[in-house]
């Protein structure tokens, strides 16, 4: 009775190495970073106005004023998701900047 203590290297095949590089790709695209962003920031912003109503309603209907500013304190902290998606976004769009790094040459005789 013989133990295998070490599982054999499995060897990864051209199209499984392909396969992860797209999946880099695709999570380094800043495009699809920024579109998803901008999509969960426009439900959101639906998600605000849904409580907005909400709470104007409460308010009609006069029956219970904690339920309309809960609703409003909900809607407000939405409209400050939506603040902070598009602030992200901006993040997202940012672009590396390659500046050169300018050294001055102190290699010279000082007298």
């Amino acid at each position: 009775m013989a133990l295998r203590l070490s599982r054999p290297a499995r060897r990864r095949t051209p199209s499984a190495r392909r396969g992860e590089r797209r999946h880099e790709r695709l999570l380094a695209n800043r495009q699809l970073w920024k579109n998803a962003i901008y999509a969960i920031a426009f439900i959101t912003y639906l998600c605000s106005f849904l409580f907005f109503g909400l709470a104007i309603a409460a308010v009609r209907n006069a029956a219970s004023s904690a339920t309309a500013i809960i609703d409003l304190i909900v809607a407000l902290y939405f409209l400050v998701q939506v603040i902070f998606l598009f602030v992200l976004s901006g993040v997202v769009e940012r672009r590396r900047q390659n500046q050169t790094i300018d050294f001055p040459d102190r290699r010279e005789k000082k007298s």
